[in-house]
This record gives C-alpha cells, structure tokens and sequence, in this order.
C-alpha cells in the first residue's frame, strides 16, 4: 500500500528536480492554495517537516486515520509518514522541511526525542508555555533567515532547526510531564551541567556520582535510561562537541586544540577524535572549512 503513495521531495516535487538542500521554508498559503486547500497523501522519504499554524483549521488525513487540528499548534510529520491534509481557507503558517538525518542526530542523543518524533504529532499551543514561544520564534527566524542575505545565516539554521525541535518535543509532552519531574530528571539535568563544567578535567565517574549524591554504577544507569548513553560516553560527547566548534571556528592549532580539551598527549586526542568522527582532527577540518566555503 505505502509504495502506491508517491514520495516527494516537497509537494510534488521529485527528489531531484531542483537543487540539494536541507532545509527549506515556506508559507503554508503558498502551496494549500494551488491545490484548493486540500493536498492528496504522499510522504517524503528523506525529509521530516514541522508545520507552524497560526490561523484556521483542518485534518491530517494519514495512512489509517483522519486526525483534525485547530490553530494555534505545531504539526510533525516524521520522513517517511503518508498523509495529506484538507485545510480551511482561512489556514496560515510556516511549513519546514528538513533532512531526515538532522534529526536523527537529535534523536540518538535524547530517547524522548526519539519516542516523539517517531510518529505524526498535533501539539496544541498554550499562550503562556515558553516552550511554545521558543518554538514559534525559532520558526519564525529559520524563516527569515533563509530568505534573508545576512552575514552568517547559514551558520545560523542548525541551531535554530535544534532549538524548534527540542520546543517542539518539550510543548509535545508537557502535559504529560508535569507533576512528574522526578528525581531522576534533576539528576540527569545536574549530571549534564557537571559534565559541560568539567569534562575537560577528563574525570571518573565516580567524580560526578559523588556530586549528585548516588553510586557511580546508580549513575550510569540513569544516564543509560534518560540519553542512551553511559556518563563516560556524554562527557567524550561534550568534549567531540567542544573539538569541532574549535576547529571549525578557530583557528588554533590541532595541538593546542588538545591541551585546551585536557589532553596531555595530542597523538592521544589524535585517536580520541578519530574513535569519535571517524577522521583526524585535521581531516576534519579540512572538509567541514571546505562544506562552509561552498554553502556561502
């Protein structure tokens, strides 16, 4: 059944017929109204698309199910999702879409990130929710910063698309979580602040379950259950993070790169960072300089 719904790159747009990109913005007016408001089901198998709506009303018709939706909410259609919609007339918004993969990098990093954006979501917007707020604004700017020419825009939209979906994913599942911030969530939140502190301290475990109070075998099965991953493995991930921010943006040398991450031994962030990305340091360098001379 899945194969006889076409898969477009936007609507009606074959992947293919214009040029590469990752993320594209547009009007919801400017499309709904080519089609008489109602767009027959398709998917997108590479890209994922959240739909800002600011005013009207309508229904997502998917592959089993008819859902309806009334602004103000946020739509996310995850790649590879079949549906179509019938909208109001009076229907306004923003529509992204994306590549799939800047979101799955989101998504190995927070399981609830993963859980929510595996399926077709409607999340209603409360005006006083400032996760609501980070997320129209977040929107509103990828917008505009992609139909803008200012300095720097493109530098500009990954993290804009990383805030909109962690609002997204936050506004999504506030009603369940409240009442429910549990003990486990404080630590974690405590473990990531101690992390980002002192990772380039290159401590043990047994540092930061101290800090929070429980054993470091406790520790690491909290992280386990929250990210995915052990504490060892978010603090080399903050540090990989910290790597590439300064050897993209910087012009430091490899070297100094690794004493100021708390390696003592460069040839051993040598492999540390090839362990990580897959690459040197410096290879990794060369290419990602290369990918922004080519986007600008």
């Amino acid at each position: 059944m899945a194969n006889a719904v076409p898969s477009y790159r936007l609507y009606r747009e074959k992947s293919g017929e214009s040029g590469d990109f990752w993320i594209h913005s547009e009007t919801i007016p400017e499309r709904t109204h080519l089609h008489n408001w109602e767009i027959s089901r398709h998917r997108h198998d590479s890209f994922f698309q959240i739909f800002l709506l600011t005013a009207g009303s309508g229904e997502i018709v998917g592959a089993n199910d008819l859902r309806h939706f009334e602004a103000p909410c946020v739509l996310f259609i995850p790649a590879g999702a079949v549906h179509g919609f019938r909208f109001s007339r009076e229907i306004d918004g923003l529509v992204l879409t994306a590549l799939g993969d800047r979101l799955a990098s989101l998504a190995a990093a927070d399981r609830r990130i993963a859980a929510f954006a595996a399926t077709t979501q409607v999340v209603s917007l409360r005006p006083k929710d400032e996760n609501a707020g980070l997320l129209i604004e977040s929107v509103r700017r990828l917008h505009a910063e992609l139909h803008g020419r200012a300095a720097g825009r493109l530098l500009l939209l990954e993290p804009l698309m990383t805030a909109a979906i962690v609002a997204l994913v936050r506004a999504g599942t506030l009603s369940t979580a409240q009442g429910d911030a549990s003990a486990t969530e404080d630590r974690i939140e405590t473990l990531t602040t101690l992390i980002a502190a002192h990772c380039r301290e290159h401590r043990p475990v047994t540092f930061y379950a101290q800090s929070i109070g429980v054993s470091a075998a406790h520790l690491n099965r909290l992280a386990r259950a929250a990210t995915g991953l052990s504490v060892q493995e978010l603090a080399a991930r903050q540090l990989m993070e910290a790597a590439r921010r300064d050897l993209i943006f910087t012009p430091t040398p490899v070297q100094a790169i690794a004493y100021s991450l708390g390696f003592a031994d460069p040839a051993y962030f040598n492999r540390f960072f090839r362990r990580h990305a897959g690459q040197t340091p410096g290879t990794f360098r060369e290419v990602e300089r290369r990918k922004l001379l080519v986007a600008a």
